[in-house]
């Protein structure tokens, strides 16, 4: 699957298209006051139960997924107040995981709220199933000058996601 991103002011956009070739983009703007970068990797555990993280070049169906987005103040002044916000692909499903843990999320990348999100059904509230987030956002409160922080989402490929090359 070839993952497409797109870079809108601070927020980091992407979604999976069909192909088998993961694309990893880096958005620094020198004239911006926040640069992303963003990075795929592909997640394994082995029979030691030993958790590895690799650059991803190629993603298949079932296959964990782990994106991180670097985001940088290229001030000499703190930022603060940053929401540092990282979609989910379409053909993949958020797995709970995320970090900093205190993600707000989100089923359509504007409305967001605390984990786990909730809907009204008849008259009881439940949980809103993993697949239907689509975005996380973090606010972060401070970030100083020159530095940088990176927010993580794990995702699993979509079993039924097209992954024949076009």
């Amino acid at each position: 699957m070839r993952v497409m991103n797109y870079f809108v002011s601070s927020v980091v956009a992407l979604s999976l298209a069909s192909g088998s070739t993961v694309a990893l983009a880096k958005a620094n703007v020198a004239k911006e006051a926040v640069s992303i970068e963003l990075s795929a990797y592909k997640v394994l555990t082995n029979k030691k139960g030993e958790v590895t993280a690799s650059a991803v070049t190629q993603a298949k169906p079932n296959d964990v997924i782990e994106y991180r987005a670097k985001y940088t103040n290229n001030t000499a002044k703190p930022i603060k107040g940053l929401l540092a916000t990282l979609p989910i692909p379409a053909d993949t499903q958020f797995l709970a995981k995320s970090s900093p843990a205190e993600a707000q999320a989100s089923t359509d990348g504007v409305n967001f709220a605390a984990m786990p999100l909730k809907r009204k059904v008849g008259t009881q509230m439940v949980n809103i199933p993993l697949p239907e987030y689509r975005a996380l956002r973090w606010t972060i409160s401070e970030l100083p000058a020159g530095q940088s922080v990176v927010v993580t989402a794990q995702t699993r490929v979509n079993s039924l996601a097209n992954t024949s090359t076009k």
